[in-house]
């Protein structure tokens, strides 16, 4: 008798779920809001939550009593008590008394992104945090908690700094910078002076321009210095990120895999990753960055299935195959897009 399992990803912008079984078969896939209940509260991602984990269920043709464990990825689960508040006020309610594997997000990257789930996970996206797990299963994390508390290079920090460097090029502070165009046309105006005045009256905010750290790449990739020098600087922060965890789980000259998670870390542009890479290579010569395998639900489902041991053989190519169909009926991507830069 097979024995099926479900994965959650709950992050900031997006709820992703899987049902899968213990020979690797992906059985069902749904998705939903942001399941981060810093963005909206508990009951917004609760609501959420509770929707991708119905869809998915409903496409696998399976209920919450034919489960065997639940792995979960989590936004917003940083401290002791933010695991407590989440599991009494959304997961409890939902499974009841199913075994349940409860990670921070950002391992669910770690776990997805690496086969022997050891080693660095930088995610940067929506927000950025950097974690790890070694040999020994001691676990790590710097970072996730915002700007207020340190955060320097999140997608929203990289792309309200590009919209920055709009403004001081307006003002004649900076050069000119190929952000304008690109940030004038994401809000649908004619010139930079009506952006101003949109955004000064509150008729346009923000938020009405994500992903802004998507503009940052692209004008990078066309070789505007303002959108570099910004990129250039993310890198190295994150490259301290990576350093700090590696400093603690990995302080030999062994070597140890670095997976680049996150919609930032996989833009067309390599100017923040190469900056991030030589931040590391310095002090950690034998690093080896790699994009993840599979996305970071997929780690989560695989937390729920190792709840019973260790994966069958030849769970992954069961996997693989199975998640190339799912994503053609969902058009979702759940592997890599990235060429591995392994390096």
């Amino acid at each position: 008798m097979s024995r099926y399992y479900l994965g959650l990803d709950a992050g900031a912008t997006k709820t992703y779920c899987l049902v899968g079984d213990d020979a690797g078969h992906v059985l069902g896939f749904a998705r939903a809001g942001t399941g981060n209940y810093e963005t909206y509260g508990v009951d917004h991602a609760r609501d959420e939550i509770r929707a991708a984990i119905n869809g998915a269920l409903l496409d696998a043709g399976s209920s919450l009593e034919s489960l065997s464990g639940i792995g979960m990825g989590v936004a917003g689960a940083d401290l002791p008590e933010d695991y407590a508040m989440l599991d009494r006020e959304i997961f409890a309610p939902i499974f009841g008394d199913l075994p349940r594997a409860f990670h921070n997000d950002a391992m669910g990257g770690l776990r997805g992104g690496s086969r022997t789930g050891r080693g660095l996970v930088i995610a940067c996206g929506t927000g950025c945090v950097c974690a790890g797990r070694d040999e020994q299963g001691r676990e790590y994390r710097v970072g996730g908690f915002g700007l207020e508390f340190g955060d320097e290079c999140s997608g929203a920090d990289l792309g309200r700094a590009g919209l920055r460097r709009v403004f001081q090029a307006r003002d004649g502070i900076l050069p000119p910078t190929r952000l304008t165009a690109l940030f004038v046309q994401r809000a649908g105006c004619t010139d930079v002076e009506e952006l101003f005045l949109s955004m000064y009256r509150g008729d346009i905010r923000a938020d009405n321009l994500e992903p802004m750290a998507q503009l940052v790449s692209l004008a990078a990739c066309q070789g505007d210095a303002a959108a570099c020098e910004l990129l250039e600087r993310g890198g190295r922060y994150l490259g301290a990120m990576v350093n700090a965890v590696a400093q603690r789980l990995a302080p030999g000259d062994e070597p140890f895999d670095v997976v680049m998670a996150g919609t930032v870390l996989k833009a067309e542009s390599p100017v923040l990753r190469d900056a991030m890479k030589l931040t590391v290579h310095t002090a950690f010569p034998r690093a080896r960055f790699v994009f993840p395998e599979f996305e970071p639900v997929v780690g989560a489902l695989l937390f729920g299935v190792e709840l019973d041991g260790p994966l069958k053989q030849g769970f992954y190519d069961v996997l693989a195959d199975d998640l190339k169909t799912l994503e053609r009926r969902c058009n979702v991507a759940l592997r890599t897009v990235c060429s591995n830069e392994s390096s």
